[in-house]
């Protein structure tokens, strides 16, 4: 360890270029975007005069569902709900229009419900737009609510108060403004076929902005926290959407929760969906690369468990689900490919020509941002290290479609390739390396960063034709330490609590939910703590046997769910017993047995 440590210190290489050739080396490889789109954008506007994302002549404005879930516990959750619903109502779109406003919890706060409930029979609109307001009455989570507004769709269409189920499925947040004209333009994306292979996109994201000019107000601003937070959030959405358009080499697996759009009929399966990968085990894999086909989602006949929907993501669950669907004699299927080479085929396919993510860059949504760095750090640690347990629930699913586990798999390692890498610059370096190199070192990577910030920003103002606001660029100055605390910190405690620790406490569903669902962690820490536990109780009691379930995470006869406290805040129950109790029932066992003697 010596001569690491010595070599990395006199490496002038490493430490004067590192920096440098990291950027330009993520630069050739993932990002793609902006030499492909930029001259795309110039040419289409200077030789035609028009977008160059057009939609598909075909397309037409079908029957849409709007969900719009909420907890609602503030007047002001309130207020920002009822505008979210006129700027939806507002929004001109010209097909069937359905909106459900889904409360999480609805006796938390009666009072408001009620009000809303009142307020929502009051608003009239065209006669082809609908508001409805439903909720579950005890806090289940935000997934939990938009399935239980599907399932209150579903009563609609039985009691006939609706004539079908809306073939297209839209979600978005209770704080959001919707841009003009943005459900027409994100439905309308969503039915575009591929050239190729004839399939229609499987889900759209939308554009996510910070609302209004919140992102500057003034110089006075400019130098305050708040204000700082705001601008580097609205470059960072607004830079952020151009990875959108899904044409790097590695595909997204992602949508803003804020606003997307996609098939009903997918999301209606995932619930059965979550329930079929329960019963896919090792051995149908093992047999799957012999030849047999695994068993089919569309043969299943397992429960549906809409509780494992929720977790600390809901918008990325309905894009893992996009992504495996396929698009076979006019329906979307869930069954995995019948063989490896179709798995291949399949990923191939989905890398080249044929992405399920779609993204339209007219169908922008407004919402506003956390203005604290404790709230934004806690949006931003659930964000980055969500996927870490989805895989978990997804991963029976992942073996066999590997469209969806090649991205999954690679997202993982560079997460943890950035935690490593980060962790040794961060706090390592500076430790080892003598105090005059390590900050021509950091001066370099700073530099570099500024460059790369600046050029992003100033392409994706020139293709969006939107110099006006040019002002984002002077975010950049402080974009380097915006990554480390608001990027890269959030991501190394969250991935470092869910996979060393004793997993990522988030709050975004209650823990009730998350037992009923079976959702689990990697927490190692956790696992060997339990395991140590159980081998005291095993030897001081007497009453445990050796099983799984000592490395497990979910409540047995002798040990508490690992999920036990993380939402009502009481202490979990003992795996090993006071040892106080167990000598004072040795005591008395020992007494009775001489009372029984004499």
């Amino acid at each position: 360890m010596d001569g690491l440590v010595w070599n990395l210190a006199t490496w002038d290489g490493l430490l004067t270029w590192g920096p440098v050739a990291r950027v330009v080396l993520v630069v050739m490889l993932m990002c793609w975007d902006f030499p492909l789109l930029v001259p795309c954008y110039l040419m289409h506007r200077g030789f035609w005069g028009r977008h160059p994302w057009r939609t598909a002549d075909y397309a037409r404005p079908l029957s849409t569902l709007v969900v719009i879930p909420s907890l609602l516990r503030k007047p002001d959750e309130l207020a920002s709900m009822m505008s979210t619903v006129e700027s939806i109502a507002g929004n001109g779109y010209p097909g069937q229009l359905l909106i459900v406003l889904t409360i999480d919890g609805t006796t938390d706060a009666p009072d408001l419900y009620k009000k809303l409930q009142q307020w929502a029979t009051t608003r009239s609109w065209l006669h082809r737009y609908s508001l409805r307001v439903t909720g579950t009455p005890s806090r289940r989570s935000k997934p939990m609510a938009i399935d239980h507004a599907m399932e209150y769709v579903k009563g609609l269409v039985a009691s006939g108060e609706i004539d079908s189920f809306p073939p297209v499925y839209i979600s978005t947040d209770a704080d959001a403004d919707l841009g003009t004209g943005a459900i027409e333009a994100i439905v309308l994306r969503l039915q575009k076929r591929n050239p190729w292979t004839g399939w229609p996109a499987r889900i759209v994201a939308g554009a996510l902005h910070v609302r209004g000019n919140a992102f500057w107000q003034g110089w006075r601003k400019y130098f305050s926290i708040a204000g700082q937070l705001n601008l580097q959030v609205a470059r960072e959405y607004y830079v952020g959407n151009v990875w959108r358009h899904n044409i790097r080499w590695l595909p997204i697996t992602g949508v803003p929760g804020a606003f997307h759009c996609a098939w009903s009929e997918i999301f209606l399966a995932i619930p059965s969906f979550m329930g079929y990968m329960q019963t896919l085990h090792l051995r149908h894999w093992l047999r799957w690369w012999f030849g047999i086909a695994p068993p089919r989602f569309s043969e299943s006949t397992a429960a549906p468990i809409p509780d494992l929907m929720a977790g600390d993501t809901d918008d990325t669950v309905t894009a893992y689900a996009s992504i495996l669907a396929r698009f076979e004699n006019g329906r979307f299927t869930l069954d995995p490919p019948r063989t490896p080479l179709h798995a291949i085929y399949y990923l191939v396919r989905s890398i080249f020509w044929d992405r399920a993510i779609h993204y339209e860059p007219r169908a922008k949504v407004f919402t506003s941002s956390p203005t604290t760095i404790k709230a934004l750090f806690r949006q931003r640690k659930r964000w980055n290290c969500s996927r870490i347990e989805l895989t978990g629930r997804y991963w029976p699913a992942l073996c066999y479609h590997w469209q969806l586990g090649l991205p999954v798999l690679v997202v993982k390692a560079l997460l943890a390739n950035s935690v490593v890498l980060g962790a040794l610059a961060y706090f390592w370096l500076p430790i080892v390396l003598p105090g005059t190199r390590y900050w021509t070192g950091f001066l370099i990577g700073y530099t570099a960063a500024v460059v790369a910030s600046t050029i992003t920003t100033t392409l994706t103002l020139v293709m969006n034709g939107e110099l006006y606001n040019w002002r984002m660029l002077l975010a950049v100055p402080f974009v380097p330490f915006y990554i480390f605390g608001i990027n890269w910190m959030p991501a190394f405690v969250g991935s470092t609590a869910d996979v060393l620790l004793f997993g990522n406490i988030t709050g975004f569903s209650p823990e009730t939910t998350l037992k009923r669902g079976g959702s689990v962690r990697i927490a190692l820490a956790f696992r060997v703590r339990r395991a140590l536990l159980l081998a005291v109780r095993s030897v001081v009691v007497g009453d445990v046997p050796l099983g799984w379930f000592w490395l497990g995470w979910r409540e047995t006869t002798w040990t508490p769910s690992g999920y036990e406290g993380w939402t009502t805040g009481e202490r979990p129950r003992s795996i090993v017993p006071p040892l106080s109790q167990w000598f004072s029932s040795r005591r008395g066992s020992t007494t009775d047995s001489r009372t029984d003697v004499a």
